[in-house]
């Protein structure tokens, strides 16, 4: 149960990581707002490394037992800018090239008590041999999708236009195991669908101290939720390669009417709180986003028989962006 359910987490991850790259790359292009046109401005062979790394902590509570479960996810990406045409469209070749992973969990029957070990499991597709035995099934699962080039055509505005995959990728994506809706997520629909619903499209014109918001629908285990988005552009600082132009994000969530049939169910449990914020970083003079910081934490409960399961999960995500010589 943990490996299929945590398959799919790292997949989604994996796919949440490529929109953060869509998010706040469209914040360079605004953020420079000394042009007279506020666009991408991305040119045909920019090559770009993308490195994100994810840690996150999930504790669960049944009556007095509790069960934490600690993970480090290290996800390496790369863009190549394969075209860009007339109308300033960038066609962007992504891949995922390495993924190293490390789980550690302990269980105990109430608080005070020494944890006993729960799991372990340790994934590195650069170096296969110090996967652990708990991650040989997970790292077999994970490699035919690193390096699998994914084409994203993105306008000057951030839309998200389209997503292409070739013949070979597609064949591939159709032979991935249908059980944990990998083949979904990683067509072109279904990550069009997710970059897109990440992307940001700024404001124009865009001046110190303003806030705009973006509002859509998530789905959740809770059911169906609203999330807001709350971005503010702080300014302008000099950094170590320049001026860099400073965003802040804060994210709200809160469930849909309960009237709504999504929301409200005794089965699908209830939303008890949310916290998301951020901040994003712009390299102005070299024209790409070069750091984000997202931390977000979220608590829910689930009647399960007559017992209550209280969880809470918290995660601290960075990524960092540079441009290959």
């Amino acid at each position: 149960m943990f490996q299929a359910n945590f398959t799919r987490r790292l997949h989604l991850f994996a796919i949440f990581a490529a929109a953060i790259v869509s998010t706040v790359v469209t914040l360079d292009s605004q953020a420079r707002g000394q042009s007279s046109e506020i666009c991408w401005k991305l040119k045909t062979n920019d090559r770009f490394i993308i490195e994100f790394n994810q840690n996150s902590k999930s504790d669960t509570t049944v009556d007095s037992r509790e069960t934490s479960v600690k993970s480090k996810t290290e996800i390496k990406m790369t863009w190549n800018v394969s075209s860009v045409d007339s109308d300033g469209n960038a066609t962007i070749q992504q891949a995922i090239t390495g993924i190293n992973l490390l789980v550690n969990g302990f269980t105990r029957k109430k608080k005070g008590e020494t944890g006993a070990p729960l799991l372990e499991v340790a994934v590195n597709t650069s170096a296969p041999a110090t996967t652990s035995k708990q991650g040989k099934k997970l790292l077999k699962q994970i490699q035919p999708l690193l390096n699998l080039p994914i084409d994203v055509v993105m306008s000057p505005t951030g839309e998200i236009l389209d997503v292409k995959v070739s013949t070979d990728v597609a064949k591939l994506l159709n032979e991935l195991p249908n059980t944990q809706n990998l083949r979904q997520l990683f067509s072109p629909a279904g990550l069009k669908e997710m970059m897109g619903a990440s992307s940001v499209i700024l404001p124009q014109p865009l001046s110190v101290g303003q806030t705009w918001n973006r509002q859509s629908k998530t789905e959740t285990a809770m059911g169906v939720m609203e999330q807001t988005e709350t971005y503010t552009y702080l300014g302008n600082k000099d950094g170590e390669q320049g001026e860099i132009a400073a965003f802040s994000v804060s994210t709200q969530l809160k469930p849909l009417d309960s009237t709504s049939g999504q929301q409200g169910s005794s089965l699908q449990g209830k939303l008890l709180g949310f916290s998301g914020s951020g901040t994003l970083l712009l390299d102005i003079e070299n024209g790409y986003f070069s750091n984000s910081k997202l931390q977000n934490t979220v608590s829910t409960e689930k009647p399960y028989r007559e017992k209550m399961i209280k969880t809470t999960v918290s995660n601290e995500i960075e990524m960092n962006m540079r441009r290959q010589k």
